[in-house]
């Protein structure tokens, strides 16, 4: 059948209207060949203009529609779904971009036409090569896995199960709780961080749709959204979750003790151990690597004084498949190492401590139980805070972590509740930094206490030295610099993208930022969502955020996941996808490396790729990198591609 195209010109009011000759492009979209029926609309996005289409498509029995006026952008969807009330197969259409490509960008209106007239010639060329694809869809699982179990993690898990769904919650470490659960408080309010966080730790143990896998991390991943497989990896714990209550009494009888990672190295702890008192899950773990028997010695210590038989030293790692529709990655922080910048004294003068040891100094459930004490066991008089330690430097951080400078505030606040309220504090900066609700109200109550605030042009360029049992710093200014003599110094180290985020992005295919976060698909229309379809991000995997950003964001991703995977329907698929012609492709491998969706894969057998369209997001990079012309993008072909060139130059 002849094609018979019609082409509608959108005036989108003066936009259009006043900048270009409309009946004369109107009149020149007549005279091409194919096209039956032409005519210009005011604003035929509004419901009586895509009405007034929809009927002119039925009564002229059109089999092609090109649409000249504003970006595809805006209103491609639109026109689509008026061809598809009009009984035409959508993707039998053509936006053309008359608005940002002719009328806002040419001053000469004769100009700006003749621009516009190629454009549609342009279209009208393209849109008689248009297949008319079928829209699909595949069946899905709603099952969700998280992985990190800290506050955000915790969150998205506890969302998704009040709302029916299973969640297969990961966490790598024996407990869960993330970096929250080390504080003693929460700025900018001064809550209790135990008492907010332990009810949803609770909740997450005891919630019959979440399933908790501890000592636990993702090994592979293979799929698309609705239908991912991850293969995980469930270390030895060691000790059977069902019969430990956690009596202490192998911990007791344990002859090795190491540092404890929970306390910061500030403490020690035994090789079978819980991190602290009231941890959860309420299960003893065995670090196996420091543990005597690793070493070859038959040690049996813990197994003979445990009264349950809880002790299952034969036990090895489990490795299982887990199948889910979805995925958020909510993988938390690590903090910088304060031993890059020497000058500063890290980990060679005994008083100078990074953020989360000084919170563990300052917890109730910390090695001094609460006191702020010295490693000589007295309390100190002055602490000076050092803002900015790895950020906001070139050299390791060039971003704000954003937190620092509350931390400060806040551990000033708890010196004087700790150790004394007549303590000296010292604030050294660069800038402050107090934008979140409630945080200039802190940064109010230290300037009122008594906190003294010392500017400096980089914090990370102090020097420190120990000096009578304390430190002595030396603090740049302008002109010169400043010596100050104190008891402690804390540094507040940059936060940094956790150890995980870079193997988790590789085998998820997400892509990662410059300062090594998990990127988000737009900075600001789509903050959790990934490039990747049904993989999203929460809390500090994603960027520095305090707790209550960290949940909003945990919230936010698993509302997405509320709103797209939905039990009992189909997933649409996307109808304009890359394939493979297997008589072209000459198993060079090219695609398989530049697919940014990791759609495709190589069919050993038949020595060829192959495009998983469930994956593929039609972005056209392995057409376009493909040396023999076997990998075509639908709708994208070299033939629309050059019809299309070609009625724009002709």
């Amino acid at each position: 059948m002849k094609p018979k195209i019609g082409v509608f010109v959108c005036e989108c009011g003066p936009n259009i209207g006043e900048r270009l000759d409309v009946p004369e492009l109107v009149k020149f979209a007549q005279g091409l060949d194919g096209v039956g029926f032409a005519r210009s609309h005011r604003l035929p996005c509004c419901s009586d203009g895509k009405k007034e289409m929809v009927e002119d498509i039925k009564a002229q029995q059109l089999t092609h529609v090109v649409v000249a006026g504003c970006s595809p952008r805006d209103h491609e969807a639109t026109f689509m779904e008026v061809c598809r009330e009009a009984g035409l197969n959508p993707h039998l259409f053509q936006m053309v971009n008359i608005r940002e490509h002719c009328a806002w960008v040419i001053p000469d209106r004769q100009e700006a036409t003749e621009k516009a007239k190629a454009l549609v010639r342009a279209g009208v060329r393209r849109v008689v090569l248009h297949e008319a694809l079928e829209d699909r869809t595949i069946d899905c699982v709603s099952d969700v896995m998280v992985v990190g179990a800290g506050p955000a993690g915790m969150e998205a898990a506890l969302v998704l199960a009040h709302k029916g769904r299973h969640v297969t919650l990961l966490e790598k470490s024996p407990v869960i709780g993330g970096h929250a659960v080390r504080y003693e408080d929460l700025f900018p309010a001064m809550e209790c961080a135990a008492c907010m966080l332990e009810p949803k730790m609770e909740e997450v143990l005891h919630r019959h749709n979440i399933t908790l896998l501890t000592c636990a991390e993702v090994e592979d991943v293979v799929g698309f959204f609705g239908n991912f497989t991850v293969k995980v990896r469930r270390h030895a714990r060691r000790v059977d979750p069902a019969a430990c209550i956690w009596c202490e009494e192998c911990s007791k009888a344990c002859p090795v003790s190491v540092p404890n990672e929970f306390h910061e190295g500030l403490a020690p702890r035994k090789a079978i151990y819980l991190p602290y008192p009231g941890a959860l899950p309420n299960i003893a773990a065995i670090d196996y690597p420091n543990c005597l028997r690793s070493g070859g010695q038959d040690c049996h210590a813990c197994a003979d004084v445990c009264p349950f038989a809880a002790i299952h030293y034969d036990e090895t790692d489990v490795v299982t498949d887990v199948h889910v529709g979805s995925v958020v990655l909510a993988v938390g922080f690590d903090l910088f190492d304060c031993r890059q910048i020497p000058n500063l004294g890290y980990g060679r003068i005994a008083e100078v401590y990074n953020n989360l040891e000084f919170e563990r100094l300052l917890s109730v459930t910390g090695p001094s139980e609460g006191k702020l004490v010295m490693k000589n066991g007295q309390t100190p008089r002055s602490v000076a805070f050092v803002h900015c330690v790895g950020s906001r430097t070139p050299r390791f951080a060039p971003y704000c972590s954003g937190l620092c400078c509350m931390d400060a505030f806040k551990f000033s606040h708890l010196a004087r509740k700790k150790a004394s309220k007549d303590i000296q504090c010292f604030d050294i900066y660069r800038d402050l930094v107090a934008a979140g609700k409630g945080y200039h109200g802190l940064l109010d109550e230290q300037l009122a206490e008594g906190t003294e605030f010392i500017r400096t042009r980089d914090p990370n360029q102090v020097t420190v030295e120990a000096a009578n049992g304390g430190c002595q710093l030396t603090i740049p200014q302008e002109g010169g610099s400043r010596k100050l003599s104190v008891d402690m110094v804390v540094l507040a180290a940059a936060v940094r993208p956790s150890a995980d985020a870079a193997k988790l992005a590789q085998l998820f295919g997400v892509s990662i930022d410059a300062d090594g976060f998990f990127s988000e698909e737009h900075g600001r229309l789509a903050p959790v969502s990934t490039t990747i379809g049904g993989v999203f991000i929460a809390g500090c995997a994603q960027g520095p955020k305090d707790v209550q950003a960290s949940v909003a964001q945990a919230d936010a991703a698993a509302g997405k996941i509320l709103g797209t995977l939905l039990q009992g329907e189909k997933l649409p698929l996307p109808a304009i996808t890359a394939h493979a012609d297997a008589e072209l492709c000459g198993g060079c491998k090219t695609c398989l490396s530049l697919c940014p969706y990791k759609a495709i894969h190589y069919v050993e057998t038949e020595k060829r790729a192959e495009v998983n369209e469930a994956l593929c997001k039609g972005c056209g990079t392995c057409a376009a990198a493909c040396p023999t012309n076997a990998m075509q993008s639908r709708q994208f072909t070299r033939d629309q591609l050059f019809a299309e060139i070609e009625g724009l130059l002709s």
